[in-house]
Formats: structure tokens, sequence, C-alpha cells
């Protein structure tokens, strides 16, 4: 039989994961519209609404805070499942349809002038992204080819939403869009012929 302490372990346990839900969101907010620099634990907690002690708690610094937020948004794995015929079209629909897909990269240019969050953020940019997506690639240069298609997403997200240029607004996006899928398809198919 339960005692009466275990619900409010329960309770206590979704609470905590909660909070940390809530410092996280409210961190990847300010970090990929503020940078790092420019962002502070009391910011994040006050947007969280919880008190800027349990950003410490959870994560023991606002650095900690940017390597979690930055690991949670950060994994190209997902998308190295799917049809290998289909990763162009499947990546740019993601790019196109997922409602905050700038905000990873906005995150790490907004906080590169930071020493700590530039580390963090290469590091995980080569974990994260490079390193897998060069497996999934593999030979001839897989390393090389992923680097590529980093530079074309980033690019394309750079200019489309952090940067916008007008001509990637409106009726041309659509071409915009086939153009990023082909040349996706193009450098995953190398490895192929």
């Amino acid at each position: 039989m339960p005692g009466p302490t275990e619900p409010k372990k329960a309770t206590r346990q979704r609470d905590a994961e909660r909070t940390r839900t809530a410092i996280l969101n409210a961190a990847q907010t300010l970090f990929s519209t503020r940078g790092f620099a420019n962002t502070g634990v009391r910011d994040v907690a006050e947007l969280a609404g919880v008190n800027s002690a349990l950003v410490g708690r959870y994560f023991g610094s606002k650095e900690g805070l940017f390597r979690a937020t930055l690991e949670r948004v950060i994994d190209i794995s997902p998308m190295l499942h799917g049809d290998r015929r289909r990763f162009g079209a499947d990546m740019v629909a993601t790019l196109f349809d997922t409602q905050d897909a700038s905000g990873p990269l906005a995150m790490m240019i907004l906080s590169a002038a930071d020493p700590a969050a530039h580390a963090v953020s290469v590091e995980f940019l080569q974990t994260k992204v490079i390193a897998p997506l060069a497996r999934w690639l593999g030979p001839p240069d897989g390393e090389g080819r992923a680097a590529r298609l980093n530079i074309l997403w980033s690019g394309f997200l750079t200019s489309w939403k952090l940067l916008p240029i007008q001509p990637l607004a409106g009726a041309r996006l659509a071409s915009t869009r086939r153009w990023l899928e082909a040349a996706t398809q193009a450098l995953v198919d190398e490895g192929s012929n």
C-alpha cells in the first residue's frame, strides 16, 4: 500500500520537469532573439515564471543553460531515418514547415561573440549535425558533403529568416524551395555514383 509521501514525490517530480521545461523554453526564446550576452539568468527566470535560483539549481550557470538549450534544439538524427531518395524534399519540408526552424541558428549566430557560447555552438554543430550526417552520407567525403549541406541550409535560413532578402519573398520562395531540395538531394546522391 502506498505511503503518504509517494504522491508528493510524484507531484514534485512532475513540477520539477515542468519547471525545467519552462526554463528551457524561456531560454530558447531569449537566446534566439537576444543572444547569449544580452540574456540574463533573471530574464530567463522571469519569462519562465520561476525564481532565478532554480535556473542555477537545474543548469549550474548561464553557460550550462545555453548548453542544455542548444542540445535540446539541435539534433539531425530524426531526419536520418527516412528514405534517402527523398531526403532533399523531406529536409527542406522540415526547414519550411517547422515553426522555429531558424531558432537554433539564431541562437548560435547571436551568441558567437561570447567565447564560451561560441565554443558550445561549434561543438554541438559538429557533434549533433556534421558528424551524424557525415556517417549517414558515408563515402566519398561524407564529412565534406555534410559541411556543404550545413552551409547550404544555414545560408538559406539566414537569408530567409534572420537577414531576410527580398528575392526570397512571395512567389519566388517556391522556386527557391525546389532549388534547395534539388541541391540538397544532389549532395546526398554524390555518394551513390
